[in-house]
Formats: C-alpha cells, sequence, structure tokens
C-alpha cells in the first residue's frame, strides 16, 4: 500500500472534472489525481511531497494525492461511508477546508453539504449519521480531553433521546416510526441515564453511533 511519495512533477493532467499529475519517483512515474485547487500549488515547484491514498478496482489502481495527511484521512472516513466514491470524496474536499467540513458535519449542516455537485440530501444526512462526533481529532489534537469525565445533566437522557429523534427525522423518517423504533431505550430509561453518567464524551458518541445503527436496521428490515 502506497501512502506517501515524494517526487518531480513531469507532466499534469486533466480529464473532465479531475486533474492530476505524473510523479517521477526513482524513475517511475505515478499518476495521482490531486484536489484541483491543489494544482496550482504544485506547479510552484519541481518537486512535490504528497499523502496518498491507493484505491484497488477490478478495472485497475487509482492514487490520490493530498498535500496535507489530515486531508488524506478525512478523505478516508469519507470513502468508509456507504455510497459514498472517491470521485465525491474529491468533490467534497474541494469545497470545504478540513475544518469548514468536520464543522459542517458535527453542526448537521445538510444544507452546507448539499452545495457540493453530487451531494443530494440523502448523501449529506449519511455523511452526519456515519461521521458525526467520530472527527474530533480534526479540530482537536489533545486526545486527552477524551479521558475526562464530565457531570451529565440530568436532562441529559432526553437531550440524547432528541438528537436521535432529529437525525431519523432528517433522514425522513416519520413520528410514528421514530417513537415506535426508539422505545427499546426509552423504556429502559434509568438503566440508560446511569449509564450516560458514567460515559466519557468520545464513549457517549460510540453509543449513539451503536444505537443509531442497531434502529436503522430495524427500520430497514419493516420496509422491506
Amino acid at each position: 500500500m502506497i501512502s506517501w511519495l515524494k517526487g518531480e512533477i513531469v507532466h499534469t493532467w486533466k480529464i473532465s472534472s479531475k486533474k492530476g499529475v505524473v510523479l517521477n519517483v526513482g524513475g517511475v512515474g505515478y499518476e495521482i489525481q490531486l484536489l484541483p485547487k491543489q494544482i496550482d500549488k504544485s506547479e510552484t515547484s519541481n518537486e512535490i511531497e504528497l499523502w496518498i491514498q491507493q484505491i484497488e478496482r477490478e478495472d485497475g489502481t487509482s492514487l490520490y494525492g493530498f498535500i496535507e495527511v489530515n486531508q488524506r484521512d478525512l478523505f478516508r472516513e469519507i470513502i468508509s461511508v456507504n455510497g459514498i466514491g472517491p470521485q465525491i470524496g474529491m468533490s467534497i474536499l474541494e469545497d470545504f477546508e478540513v475544518t469548514q467540513l468536520v464543522n459542517a458535519i458535527e453542526n448537521k449542516e445538510s444544507n452546507l453539504l448539499t452545495k457540493t455537485q453530487g451531494i443530494g440530501k440523502r448523501i449529506a444526512d449519511r455523511l452526519i449519521v456515519e461521521l458525526r462526533n467520530k472527527l474530533q481529532r480534526f479540530i482537536d489534537n489533545n486526545e486527552s480531553s477524551y479521558d475526562n469525565r464530565k457531570e451529565v445533566e440530568p436532562n441529559q437522557f432526553s437531550k440524547y433521546i432528541d438528537e436521535i429523534y432529529l437525525i431519523l427525522n432528517s433522514l425522513g423518517y416519520v413520528d410514528n416510526e421514530i417513537k415506535d423504533s426508539i422505545k427499546i431505550l426509552t423504556t429502559n430509561e434509568k438503566e440508560n441515564t446511569l449509564l450516560l453518567n458514567s460515559l466519557s464524551a468520545e464513549e457517549k458518541a460510540e453509543l449513539m453511533d451503536k444505537h443509531l445503527k442497531e434502529i436503522l436496521m430495524k427500520l430497514s428490515e419493516k420496509s422491506t
């Protein structure tokens, strides 16, 4: 797996909306797709360092390059979402800086995400559901903050349920479907409140992710 390359740019290319370079590394030319906004930066110097995401498919191997490692790592998170391929991932990172994109996802601003070509409301909501609360490392490198246990407000469980309700509602599910699907949580309110009180912020995010996946699976089964 190629993760990083440093070499001389011997050619720049464009195919439709895709742009990239051919990088000479030790006498071997690597064809790498870049973010269009990074092409201008790469042309100011003959030599460039790129963080690489290598994707293997039946029709061949593709390389996607990024000047910053956090762009490459965020790209990996984006394409891990079901139904989102590398070209959509490149389009999103072309339109957003890393911090802007993370904030849009964390704040559930699907209206901002849909401004990127190829991103409809369903895809934007899927990005929010699957990546929200997983991207803190991109805006805060102080990992030790995750170890801090905080006091949980008395109405924390109610806020937790409200957040799940809003996410499901944004995905197009109606009131009766949502209320029925979250009964398993609301009928054990006391136990779940105690559980939330014992968790760190990171652990609560992981728990919500687990609950959402279970609920979405049940809703999907009912619709078939």
